[in-house]
């Protein structure tokens, strides 16, 4: 019997992709590409009717046709068995097994979040998914357990699935490397760190452990993101020359999707210390390419790296300081096996696991 899914994906249609819309185009993706197995199924791609003008950039395949949809209008062909939302925004619509993908607990916690407001909505949309999904995808166990203490749900329809490591992140050429580090002015060894303006990240105590490590001079600390707001800049400037570390942080923006696996490739260690993560999908994504990782003993960041990465207390900056020496000096077999566990968490995994959890929603349905 055909399964028919429908895939909220308005989100694939962001001008400057989010860690969202990557998950939802690759997850599409996968699915499309996956081999039939038994009954198969087909996919359509919902857009909101605000998105009309972008369409074009909605993913195609096989499988896949695209419908636009408005707050409460039902479709008027083709029902489907199951409907996914991907970025929390679940059509109104009574019918078909309604799923989806909750990536952190940031609201729940109050983390990342300055207005109290807008917390407080974030806060309400969990609630109300707990209410109306049939089902609920996490991306790591750690977010599946905090997302059950703090909000009711059947723990048997809650199912986590990590995410997979595009084929773009592998160990890159010598030439690849040496043109980002031409675009974006690195010279020399350097630490590579992403995540700007968002506070779980813990640049404040990476830069005072980065100004403690004791790593050569010669050694950069690059930071990678969109600036935060004006004063937020300030700030963050203000912290690094009172540290005394100006001359050796490279503050380099917003970076291209295509440039990130040469930076990763390049750097000596990725900088992961967060105080909390849903996932941690640049743990994998680093390792991938080859490059050592330190990151947190908190929340998802041990599930992630699986013993492959230096773990320390994202609370010490002591901790993080030694840890930044550990990463560096990581063997070429650590190195290996880290890259080589990382090459097996695959988006068509991914997909497999979430189109199993489709056809036993759509079950408890029929």
């Amino acid at each position: 019997m055909l399964l028919r899914c429908a895939i909220e994906a308005t989100t694939t249609l962001a001008v400057r992709p989010t860690g969202i819309s990557r998950y939802a185009r690759c997850l599409v993706e996968a699915l499309d590409a996956l081999e039939p197995a038994g009954d198969d199924f087909a996919l359509t791609l919902l857009y909101r009717s605000s998105r009309f003008g972008r369409r074009g950039r909605l993913p195609a395949g096989r499988r896949i046709r695209h419908q636009m949809w408005r707050s409460r209008l039902w479709p008027p062909r083709k029902p489907f068995d199951v409907v996914h939302a991907t970025d929390l925004r679940l059509p109104p619509w009574s019918g078909p097994a309604m799923l989806a993908t909750i990536y952190d607990l940031y609201a729940a916690l109050g983390i990342n979040f300055a207005d109290p407001a807008a917390r407080a909505r974030e806060v309400e949309t969990l609630r109300h998914l707990a209410r109306r999904c049939d089902a609920l995808i996490f991306i790591s166990d750690s977010t599946r357990r905090d997302f059950l203490k703090t909000f009711p749900y059947p723990e048997e329809r809650a199912h986590a699935i990590h995410l997979g490591v595009g084929g773009a992140f592998r160990p890159q050429d010598a030439a690849a490397v040496a043109a980002v580090r031409e675009r974006y002015r690195i010279a020399g060894p350097y630490l590579f760190f992403v995540g700007l303006h968002y506070e779980n990240k813990n640049l404040s105590r990476l830069l005072e452990a980065f100004a403690r490590s004791g790593l050569d001079a010669d050694f950069t600390l690059v930071l990678a993101g969109p600036a935060p707001d004006a004063a937020a800049h300030r700030v963050l400037l203000e912290r690094i020359g009172a540290l005394g570390i100006g001359p050796r942080v490279n503050l380099i923006g917003y970076v291209a999707e295509a440039d990130v696996p040469a930076l990763y490739a390049g750097a000596a260690a990725f900088m992961f210390p967060s105080l909390y993560e849903g996932f941690g999908l640049p743990i994998l994504e680093a390792m991938a390419c080859g490059t050592p990782v330190l990151t947190s003993t908190t929340s998802s960041c041990p599930e992630v790296a699986a013993g492959h990465a230096v773990l320390v207390d994202p609370q010490s900056v002591d901790e993080i300081a030694a840890g930044i020496g550990k990463a560096v000096a990581l063997d070429a077999a650590r190195r290996d096996a880290a890259r080589r566990y990382a090459l097996t968490k695959t988006w068509q995994r991914t997909a497999a696991e979430t189109l199993q959890v489709y056809r036993l929603a759509a079950g408890r349905r029929r």
